[in-house]
């Protein structure tokens, strides 16, 4: 029951002062709670309004009213809603909240734990505020932030926001603390739990200790009450494993983290993994163990050792478990218990973080104590996951804390882990590592020297290729656990030198120069390499035929799984790869994937993998446009380049001359300079269909492209793409000015393909001339430079180019199948001729000769300025105000894209805030119609296309001198 004062609202949504804000967020988590300011009354459950009443009429408590007028107010004032509802509150402080299943415990537990969060945060809060240094809480603080999170960065977490990731941790383990010793113990839990933790968990029980000390639970206060009441009410039957049915702690910390903190990945970058990919790769790991290192009862046999090196909530392990319970029940439940008691004493884990830690030993615990639920709980050995960071060099001093009883429990664990990093033998290791790209100084800080020192092996092949520029994006947290991993397989005291890796990781590392090290590497150490490409990766623009690719977790990054074989069937010789990609089997969307991966679990394989026939430093996917020996478009040019870099847009870069001028002298002023020149605002090809300024001062430009420069010359066209990945939409757009590094969809940069090179030492078709006479040749008829670019372009804007060769596309640049048929060459040079002209501004629309294409049905307000919104249908607001109304807008104009950028969205964005006047609006009217006329040309492109697919020339035909090969290179 929350009491305010008379002149505060009793309703909490109303209360504005920031401590009762606060209060409220806290009060939520209750099940049964009231607030009052002695006039009203409203009972909750949670945050639902339950009902409201009036204690007394309000005007009944005036001073200004005689007591006789008050009594007679009173009197016939009904007090009965008002006892309704205080009935319901008091038989819901007798009443402690009983889950009904795993479902129920897991929001219940969630609920506590929120209510424990919001107290240690506010606590927190108010210690910082009055400069306190000396409190026992911020002694508990210190010692998460020193000893039990060394480094949060690592596990996701950023280490400004620890007050934050401490109020988790804290409540997390507390609660998964007590529900340990609760189910461990048998016995209802107190603030002495720790004391009867289970003695396979020795650091659990230092941990809880801590969060138990009377000084810290005098903070946590109610929220403790609650905690305790929510664990002691529970039947631990809900919790019980039944034959035939999913252990149902399964999803417990998933259910529990959507109520805790259902924002926890998208603000941390923490994902769990599905249960269909642990599933798999669980499967995919017993038949390993059985097929290729010899073990013929898989992961049941007592001489497989498992490993996850960053084993988070413990899903991975947990999967095991569960595999080897369904396939020992078939002899009996006590044979069951019997195997998962061999199990934990060879089964391992490394943790990092210490609320992820406290979970997967409570989950493990429940799964291989007892799991049958049939006569009493098993002894287990100590179990084996660790607090430790994989990545740290073995034998590495743990840090020292305020309290010196936690102290020695680290040193006890990390002496434990390193037992296991350095001498362990492991066979099988598993998991899901965190992935992303480490920022300036965190390969140090994160991954550590001695992981830096051991990874430049990856590196020095790179460099050696001449390639060492390209490692800027190396630095990669998923590159590090495969380093680790061979490390523990192949180096470490006591490596096995056989055995198998199974992790899923950022699928980057298929391609590129930046891990081109680590593919040598695990050719060169790995007998076969299975990949399984999951796909899903949403930063590169949609593939083409599909509205969304998506990926098995809710994160832009696309992933792969990848299970390496070491069984020393290769003798010396590389790995063989086998890849199986999610596109090849039309699965785009993540259930589509998920129910895959399911049909493959019990085997621990799928179907229709292709043999990826590559070597050292090249690819983990087959050749793009393989089998067709088309030329790649790089191969029909002389010259190509990136580009105009400017390093910043916002300063170099606009649509108005004015505005350009204004911006330059403004920061050449700001360094001390007066050196402007007009001469240097040139013209820029910026995006499709968007032509821009530039201040073409090469001292200032980030990257300006000299060469680049020279060669486009004072006036040319070329072609633009990107090098891999294209993706909806037409694979190479036409510039007529001089395109920016990101002049084919807004990102990931892109290279020019000039018609003409204008260097005056080599002045001429920047066409290949050996194409030209192959053609020439093939044709009986003298072709030119400008009809050969023509013919391309047409056949690579086609509607289905990138939708047929999707997959083809994320590798390499586009390759062209030119017609054996001279009369399609013909009308793929006339069509693309026309291509040019619309996308280069050579010609005027032919859309717009239709007065109701695109109309100005109101005119903008004097001086109103643009805005980017869209479309209402076929209308669409030009104005900020609300002026200048357009109609006959086409639908499919606004959803034009190439490879993901909108075209026309974009177009108005970088014209947002200028005053819209007939030379604005007859720009914009220009572009639609321009938009209007590619789709219906890219429509014919797609006909000349399927007949150019009847019979397509190879490049052995084409340049029979030259033997045939992929020369896409970068």
């Amino acid at each position: 029951m929350e009491l305010k004062a008379f002149d505060k609202p009793a309703n909490p949504a109303r209360w504005r002062i920031a401590h009762d804000r606060r209060q409220f967020e806290r009060l939520k988590e209750l099940p049964c709670w009231a607030a009052s300011n002695f006039v009203d009354f409203f009972l909750f459950n949670r945050a639902d309004e339950q009902g409201t009443a009036r204690i007394v009429p309000e005007r009944a408590l005036d001073p200004a009213q005689t007591d006789a007028a008050a009594d007679r107010l009173l009197r016939g004032h009904d007090p009965a809603p008002l006892m309704a509802l205080v009935e319901r509150l008091a038989a819901g402080a007798g009443q402690e909240p009983v889950a009904r299943d795993a479902l129920h415990l897991a929001e219940l537990l969630a609920h506590s734990s929120r209510l424990v969060r919001g107290i240690v945060q506010d606590r927190l809060g108010e210690l910082r505020a009055s400069g306190t240094v000396n409190d026992p809480l911020l002694d508990v603080h210190a010692e998460f932030q020193t000893v039990l999170y060394a480094h949060p960065e690592a596990g996701g977490y950023p280490a400004r926001d620890f007050d934050v990731l401490f109020s988790s941790a804290f409540a997390q383990t507390l609660a998964f603390g007590l529900l340990l010793v609760r189910e461990g113990s048998g016995r209802t839990v107190d603030a002495s739990a720790y004391q009867h933790m289970p003695a396979e968990h020795p650091l659990m029980r230092t941990t809880l200790r801590v969060l138990t000390q009377a000084e810290i639970l005098e903070v946590v206060g109610i929220g403790f009450t609650v905690l305790l009441d929510t664990v002691n009410s529970f039947d631990p039957a809900i919790l019980t494993s039944r034959a035939g049915r999913p252990d149902p702690i399964l999803y417990f910390y998933e259910d529990f983290l959507s109520v805790f903190d259902p924002e926890a990945r998208e603000r941390h970058g923490v994902y769990f993994t599905p249960v269909e990919v642990v599933r798999f790769m669980v499967g995919a790991l017993d038949r390993v163990a059985r097929d290729n290192l010899g073990l013929a009862a898989g992961l049941r046999d007592p001489h497989l050792n498992i490993l996850d090196p960053a084993t988070g909530t413990g899903t991975y392990l947990l999967g095991v478990a569960e595999r080897v319970r369904e396939g020992a029940m078939i002899g009996g439940a006590g044979r069951a218990e019997l195997e998962l008691r061999d199990l934990a004493g060879r089964m391992f884990g490394l943790e990092l973080l210490v609320g992820p830690y406290a979970v997967a030993h409570y989950r493990l615990h429940h799964a291989l104590r007892n799991p049958a639920g049939v006569g009493g709980a098993a002894t287990l050995p100590r179990l084996g996951v660790y607090l430790a960071d994989t990545l740290a060099e073995p034998g590495a001093a743990a840090p020292a804390g305020r309290l010196g009883f936690v102290s020695a429990g680290i040193s006890d664990e990390r002496r434990d882990a390193d037992e296991v990093k350095s001498r362990q033998p492991i066979l099988a290791i598993i998991g899901n590592p965190p992935y992303r790209r480490l920022e300036e100084g965190e390969d140090e800080t994160l991954v550590g020297r001695w992981m830096n020192d051991i990874w430049n092996d990856l590196k020095d092949p790179v460099r050696n290729a001449g390639k060492g520029g390209q490692l800027n994006t190396f630095p990669e947290l998923s590159v590090a656990f495969w380093r680790w991993s061979m490390w523990k397989l192949f180096e470490a005291e006591g490596a096995p030198g056989q055995g198998v890796v199974a992790l899923i990781t950022n699928r980057k590392f298929l391609t590129g120069w930046p891990y081109a090290g680590l593919r040598q590497m695990m050719r060169n150490r790995f007998d076969r390499i299975e990949i399984i490409d999951l796909r899903g990766d949403l930063r590169l623009g949609p593939r083409a035929g599909i509205a969304r690719d998506m990926g098995v977790f809710d994160i832009q990054v696309g992933t792969a799984i990848t299970i390496a074989i070491a069984d020393g069937s290769r003798a010396g010789q590389e790995a063989e790869v086998h890849y199986l990609d999610a596109w090849a089997e039309a699965l785009y969307q993540r259930p589509a994937k998920l129910d895959w991966l399911t049909g493959g679990m019990e085997q621990g394989r799928l179907p229709n993998a292709v043999p990826v026939h590559r070597t050292g430093l090249e690819n983990f996917r087959p050749e793009g446009f393989a089998g067709t020996e088309w030329p790649s478009l790089r191969e029909c040019f002389g010259f190509t380049k990136s580009g105009m870099k400017s390093g910043s847009d916002q300063t170099f870069v606009s649509t108005m001359r004015a505005d350009i001028i204004s911006k330059i002298q403004a920061f050449l002023n700001a360094r001390g300079s007066t050196g402007f020149d007009a001469s240097n605002v040139a013209n820029l090809g910026y995006r499709p269909l968007d032509n821009r300024l530039f201040y073409n001062d090469r001292a200032l430009l980030n990257r300006p492209g000299p060469e680049m420069q020279r060669v486009w010359g004072a006036q040319n066209v070329g072609l633009y793409t990107v090098p891999n990945g294209a993706g909806d939409g037409p694979a190479v757009w036409c510039h007529g000015l001089l395109p920016d590094y990101h002049a084919f969809r807004g990102s990931y940069g892109g290279y020019a393909f000039p018609l003409h090179d204008r260097r005056p030492a080599t002045a001429g078709p920047n066409v290949s001339q050996e194409l030209i006479d192959g053609l020439t040749m093939l044709y009986g008829v003298a072709l030119t430079a400008e009809e050969v670019f023509d013919a391309i372009l047409c056949l690579l804007s086609a509607d289905s180019y990138t939708l047929r060769f999707a997959e083809d596309l994320e590798d390499v640049f586009p390759h062209i199948p030119f017609p054996a048929d001279h009369g399609v060459f013909v009308r793929a040079t006339q069509l693309g001729a026309q291509i040019r002209e619309i996308e280069a501004f050579v010609r005027i629309p032919a859309a717009l000769a239709d007065p109701a294409f695109v109309q100005l049905a109101t005119p903008p307000t004097v001086g109103a300025t643009l805005q980017a919104v869209e479309p209402d249908g076929a209308m669409l607001i030009l104005c900020v105000d609300g002026s200048g109304e357009v109609t006959g807008l086409p639908a499919n104009l606004w959803e034009f894209e190439v490879s993901g950028y909108p075209v026309l969205r974009r177009w108005l964005e970088g014209r947002e805030g200028q005053t819209v006047d007939l030379a604005l609006f007859d720009a914009f009217r220009d572009i639609c119609g321009r938009i209007a006329d590619l789709f219906d040309l890219f429509d014919q492109a797609d006909t000349i296309l399927t007949e150019a697919l009847d019979a397509p020339l190879t490049r052995d035909v084409l340049w029979p001198e030259i033997p045939g090969g992929n020369t896409d290179g970068d």
